[in-house]
């Protein structure tokens, strides 16, 4: 009894002494700065590797457009010229998840560029228009990827679509050579 008594003693000694201490001031700093810190690390690091894998997208989508430029893919199909177009992609990208429009335009002003529609899920809500411009014709090619982002504490996300992706879009506007 007596050794727990004197334990108990010694115990409440240290938390007095801790208790007074005023050196503990730089601990609580971290502990209010520190979180702040790591979510501001973290974003910039998402961030960045959204910028690198956009720029990996806009180079496959510059490639696949020089090939319809010059009349390169003109017997390709739908799903032919998304693999060539996943060709030119890093490993970072999911292939299924690569969606391709390509079309024609009768003209500058007819020249579509807007993104397609998504439901509140994230979904795809229309089909993509796919056929190959001929000789002369100016030609339109999306290639977009649903990147998945993770949230951050604060509403912070980088998503734009319901499904808590990011919409990566590359549009390339030219006009195929002739023949």
């Amino acid at each position: 009894m007596r050794s727990l008594r004197r334990l108990f003693n010694a115990g409440r000694r240290a938390a007095a002494a801790f208790a007074t201490r005023r050196d503990g001031g730089p601990a609580a700093e971290f502990a209010l700065v520190a979180p702040i810190f790591i979510v501001v690390v973290y974003a910039t690091a998402q961030c960045a590797i959204i910028f690198i894998c956009n720029s990996y997208l806009e180079t496959a989508a510059e490639e696949s457009a020089r090939q319809v430029l010059t009349n390169q893919a003109g017997s390709l199909s739908a799903a032919q010229f998304k693999t060539a177009v996943c060709a030119d992609m890093p490993a970072l990208f999911n292939c299924a998840s690569v969606m391709i429009s390509l079309q024609p335009a009768t003209s500058e002003s007819s020249i579509n560029t807007a993104p397609p529609t998504f439901n509140s899920n994230g979904v795809l809500s229309s089909t993509l228009p796919y056929q190959q411009p001929t000789s002369g014709q100016i030609g339109v090619l999306q290639v977009m990827y649903p990147w998945p982002v993770i949230g951050l504490p604060l509403g912070w996300n980088f998503a734009n679509l319901g499904n808590g992706a990011y919409l990566m879009t590359s549009t390339q506007v030219f006009k195929v050579e002739a023949q």
